[in-house]
């Protein structure tokens, strides 16, 4: 296992949240709920703590059918455990659906030290959304086609998306005197070509959810000539210290504020847009102003 690896970043990421709980003497959260859900998982803790995290179903099933319902007996015998503990178990399984609960579970462990207050007590500086850094002349390449994506629209000179879904999900079919294809300002590659797009962008923004399936070492590597290379995406909410050290200036993370409507809306809410938008407050954290 490499020193960088996206596997040895998470466990160094939970070894530095153990000696903040130990250091601020909060009880060891357990796992209450585990929500599972197109798309999300979502998982509650104890000490009123929640996270979520990417779970490649639905339309995001880029690593082969995901058969949650084949795992409900698996998942339930979780209900009860220590949240450090099942990152633990999980963070080096091939299985990605436990890898999946292994960044949920850090997610969930992270929410404590993600308000503003404890950002800048740990060192850390809550800085500007990154729509509001670009500049006219950059070239933005974006990892993960989503709806982040068209902020950036408008707002500088490229835009380039890096995807492992197929490009006709993303397509536009105009069908005038002429028949043409968008979207007509943004260009969609694949991931084989992650390295050309991300080594000539002058920012990178990084989906979360390539920690979950161990891509985040080989892209943060492609991105180091980059101004600003961050991350985003609600399964990057975790404390920053790792991945900065690990080549990353910019983080977008999520502080989940109201726990109980979060579960709610989790629960009846199809497409967690109501849940993200309502019971979630946005930092913009980087090491230092940049």
């Amino acid at each position: 296992m490499s020193e960088h690896s996206t596997e040895k970043i998470l466990i160094k990421t939970l070894d530095i949240l153990d000696n903040l709980y130990q250091e601020n003497k909060i009880e060891r959260p357990r796992i209450k709920k585990i929500i599972l859900k197109q798309e999300w998982n979502v998982l509650l803790g104890t000490n009123n703590l929640c996270g979520m995290v990417i779970n490649f179903t639905g339309i995001h099933a880029v690593h082969g059918e995901q058969k949650l319902r084949d795992r409900l007996d698996s998942i339930k015998k979780l209900i009860g455990k220590d949240l450090f503990d099942v990152a633990s178990d999980y963070i080096s399984s091939n299985d990605i659906q436990e890898r999946s609960l292994a960044v949920g579970s850090i997610s969930c462990i992270s929410q404590p030290f993600l308000s503003s207050t404890q950002i800048k007590k740990r060192g850390f500086t809550e800085c500007k959304d990154i729509m509001d850094m670009l500049k006219p002349t950059d070239t933005v390449a974006i990892v993960g086609y989503g709806g982040f994506v068209r902020k950036m629209l408008g707002k500088c000179k490229e835009i380039h998306v890096t995807e492992m879904r197929p490009r006709e999900r993303f397509e536009s079919v105009i069908i005038g005197e002429n028949v043409e294809f968008g979207p007509k300002e943004i260009y969609i590659h694949t991931e084989k070509e992650n390295k050309k797009v991300l080594s000539n962008s002058d920012i990178v923004m990084i989906t979360a959810s390539t920690l979950v399936n161990g891509t985040f070492d080989e892209v943060i590597d492609y991105s180091k000539n980059a101004r600003i290379r961050g991350l985003y995406g609600p399964s990057g909410s975790i404390i920053p210290d790792v991945l900065f050290e690990n080549g990353l200036n910019y983080q977008r993370a999520f502080e989940i504020t109201n726990t109980s409507k979060f579960e709610y809306d989790s629960i009846n809410d199809n497409s967690l847009e109501v849940a993200l938008k309502e019971s979630q407050t946005l930092h913009c954290i980087s090491p230092k102003l940049i």
